[in-house]
């Protein structure tokens, strides 16, 4: 066994200064392999609950951490004399007993942010795996780590990740939101050596993106998080979102055309919301595709708004014509086929039977995607 004491790299200058001289020089170093699989374009299926221990049953040939046979106690005690003699361990724990009595009268650094010492190494190893990970699929895979800072903030990573992957967005509006809770405890986790505090930055910005994300409006927030799950290549999620937004983009525009069918609308989509933009798609569908164009009712068997969806398809056409007039008339069209495309693509990917590869569908949902977002939000075709 080679013994080691960790490095720390201190954001505050002061801090690092204390620390100076005090590391052995290193032996060796145990070398880190993410899951390439996973990271590659090949889609591997892991559990967010998933034990590090059953890493090797998932991915083969060395892409996982291979840990070393434990020494026993003789053995350890042999290796620690061999490296290390006596009168060195003491100047570094005398050394080290004054610097943390220094530290105790400091303001700063406070304690709890020195977190990474020598008995936390595998903990280090471990936390650098899972913000790996969350940052490229969103996945916390262990949260089995005996230091409790640590311990806090993979749990909580872990229920973001959850809610992500359940597509429950709304959670992340509200001021008890995981989010917020994760940018504090990602802060006391703060110092580390390099590589851990690169993975601790982007993490950090990651969640300050999903935390703007919450701070949107319905129609927004969704394309968003239906962008970021795709950009995450959560293919099934992401286009689970994305049927549902470009109905939700014809009904949140539809609203701002009068009280009487933003209230009628609203009430409608407490009743069944999925099926009130399901219905829109429809509606708009048949307004605008090839065919001859006719008026699909939104609100079926609601007689009271009878002459509600008269009203809508006239302000959509109206604002066609005004698209035509200055040039682009093929607009109305082009969404046409974006949302019948994306609801072909979303029942073709829900099958255990797909045909197309992985690759071949991303590149086609990722343009789709792509033009959704110049329609309906660079240019908002359906403004009033």
């Amino acid at each position: 066994m080679v013994v080691t004491v960790m490095e720390f790299q201190f954001k505050d200058k002061k801090s690092k200064t204390l620390f100076k001289d005090t590391s052995i020089n290193q032996k060796s170093k145990e070398e880190m392999y993410f899951l390439d699989e996973m990271l590659s374009d090949n889609e591997v299926e892991v559990s967010s609950s998933l034990d590090l221990n059953s890493l090797e049953a998932l991915v083969k040939n060395g892409n996982v951490v291979k840990k070393e046979k434990e020494p026993t106690k003789s053995e350890e005690n042999k290796s620690i004399t061999h490296n290390i003699d006596s009168s060195q361990l003491n100047r570094i724990e005398s050394k080290q007993n004054a610097i943390l009595e220094i530290l105790e009268s400091m303001p700063t650094p406070s304690m709890d942010k020195i977190i990474l010492e020598e008995s936390s190494k595998d903990d280090e190893e471990i936390l650098k795996l899972n913000l790996e990970l969350f940052n490229n699929r969103l996945i916390i895979l262990s949260t089995d780590v005996k230091n409790n800072q640590i311990k806090n903030l993979l749990v909580t990573l872990e229920s973001i990740s959850d809610y992500l992957f359940s597509n429950s967005f709304n959670i992340f509006s509200r001021d008890n939101s995981p989010v917020k809770l994760a940018l504090k405890e990602i802060n006391i986790v703060g110092m580390g050596d390099a590589t851990l505090n690169n993975y601790i930055d982007k993490t950090e910005k990651l969640l300050e993106k999903i935390d703007g994300f919450g701070k949107m409006q319905i129609f927004e927030r969704s394309y968003s998080f239906a962008n970021l799950l795709l950009e995450k290549r959560l293919l099934l999620n992401a286009i689970t979102i994305l049927n549902e937004v470009t109905g939700m983009y014809i009904v949140e525009s539809m609203k701002r055309y009068s009280k009487n069918i933003s209230k009628y609308t609203q009430l409608y989509g407490e009743e069944d919301t999925s099926k009130l933009y399901s219905q829109a798609k429809e509606f708009f569908s048949n307004l605008f595709s090839d065919k001859e164009s006719k008026i699909l009712p939104i609100f079926p068997n609601h007689k009271v708004a009878k002459d509600m969806d008269k009203e809508i398809a006239r302000k959509f056409q109206n604002i066609e014509k005004t698209w035509r007039n200055r040039g682009d008339g093929g607009l109305f069209k082009r969404y046409t086929n974006i949302t019948i495309r994306i609801r072909y693509i979303r029942n073709s990917v829900a099958h255990a039977d797909m045909e197309n590869s992985f690759k071949s569908i991303y590149k086609e949902l990722k343009i789709l995607n792509d033009d959704f977002y110049y329609l309906a939000i660079q240019k908002n075709i359906l403004k009033k």
